[in-house]
């Protein structure tokens, strides 16, 4: 069985600064090239394949190990295309993020119901990237975000080039973060969340299916959109090439207050989940989950 996420970095402060030094020396592409050799070491060593096994035997389902090989590859390229970019972008402060001016025009119409806004991701594409520039979207915005101290890779603005334009919010703090949730959607600011993962009481999460079988969600921003009435943006964010993502809403909608009982909230994260598959079957490399959220065994199942 794969372990559960803990969020720690699997390369060593020393190796990350090498990589932070060949984009300072020749840019993001000097800095693919080392990581195509560094991808094919760790997609050669079985436990780090292990962690990719159950996202790629659901979406793939390979034939044989060559198969599997090949997929767990592109995927673990692609996710270190989408880190390199993260730093490149702190280093020298160059991104590029399109959207279309239909999905512009939705966001500053909802923001303009003055109920703050919320935002619900995944740990997909080049969300990281999109997480340190975010400024798709006027106003103040938050993260809800829980750093690993043994995670030694720099957020964006760490890097000294950009400044940081968001405001961290502790998952694991009293509430869940729900109570700066609701401050900071008071001040009509924007929160953004990730829908595929959350911290916290198992009591709090809904199974819904996804990629055939059922995952447990988080369901508390759900109440949280319920009781502060802001609506709900479901946005991604496609790796679009070097220095360049995408901003897609793929749903909007508002909550109705059904109450404090935590099924009456699955439609919603269902919503979600339906279109976060449709996600993962256009972008198929880019869902950078590396444990199994399918495990019946997992203590995230009530």
């Amino acid at each position: 069985m794969v372990d559960k996420w803990t969020g720690a970095s699997t390369a060593s402060r020393f190796k990350h600064q090498v990589f932070y030094a060949l984009i300072k020396i020749g840019g993001r592409r000097l800095a693919y090239i080392l990581l195509y050799f560094v991808v094919a070491f760790y997609t050669l060593v079985p436990k780090f394949r292990k962690t990719a096994s159950p996202y790629i035997d659901k979406m793939f389902m390979p034939k044989n190990f060559f198969e599997k090989f090949r997929h767990c590859y592109k995927l673990f390229l692609t996710f270190g295309k989408t880190l390199v970019d993260r730093a490149a972008f702190g280093i020298s402060g160059e991104i590029e993020i399109l959207s279309s001016k239909e999905d512009k025009d939705l966001v500053k119409t909802l923001h303009a119901k003055n109920k703050g806004l919320i935002i619900i991701t995944a740990h997909a594409g080049a969300w990281a990237s999109a997480m340190s520039s975010f400024d798709f979207v006027d106003g103040k915005k938050y993260v809800l975000y829980k750093r690993n101290d043994k995670d030694v890779d720099k957020q964006a603005h760490e890097h000294g080039r950009t400044k940081q334009t968001v405001n961290f919010i502790d998952p694991t703090s009293y509430g869940g973060g729900s109570f700066e949730i609701l401050s900071a959607l008071e001040k009509k600011g924007i929160v953004c969340v990730m829908g595929d993962r959350e911290f916290g009481s198992p009591r709090n999460k809904i199974e819904t299916p996804f990629l055939g079988a059922n995952i447990a969600l988080p369901s508390s921003i759900y109440r949280i959109a319920a009781a502060s009435g802001a609506p709900i943006l479901v946005i991604f964010f496609p790796f679009m090439g070097a220095g360049k993502l995408s901003s897609v809403v793929a749903d909007n909608f508002y909550v109705e207050d059904k109450g404090p009982k935590i099924s009456a909230y699955k439609p919603e994260a269902a919503r979600f989940a339906l279109a976060f598959e449709k996600f993962v079957k256009q972008y198929p490399y880019q869902y950078f989950n590396f444990y199994d959220i399918w495990r019946k065994d997992d203590k995230n199942f009530s």
